[in-house]
């Protein structure tokens, strides 16, 4: 099954009044292929991210791009970790 057909049934069904063309079938994937975040991308979301982990959502599908970074970064995974342990020392530390 071509890309295109398996969109068409994805997103249109099987009687779809308009077929998706090979350009913008090409133009979603350049699309899907450049929707990533840089590193500075994700330093800036890493907060957000780790704030959910910590109260057990699921930060993975709920930030899917800064997971996938996270995967593939080792600079990013390791700021993401030294975070996550302030995080947990900071829930543990006593209060004054």
């Amino acid at each position: 099954m071509k890309l295109k057909d398996w969109l068409k049934q994805l997103g249109r069904g099987k009687s779809a009044e308009h077929e998706l063309s090979d350009a913008s079938v090409l133009d979603l994937i350049r699309y899907l292929e450049n929707s990533e975040l840089d590193c500075e991308g994700v330093f800036n979301m890493l907060d957000r991210y780790a704030e959910m982990d910590v109260r057990k959502e699921d930060a993975a599908r709920l930030m899917p791009l800064v997971h996938s970074h996270l995967e593939l970064c080792p600079e990013c995974c390791d700021e993401y970790e030294a975070l996550l342990d302030v995080l947990a020392k900071a829930s543990h530390a006593p209060e004054n």
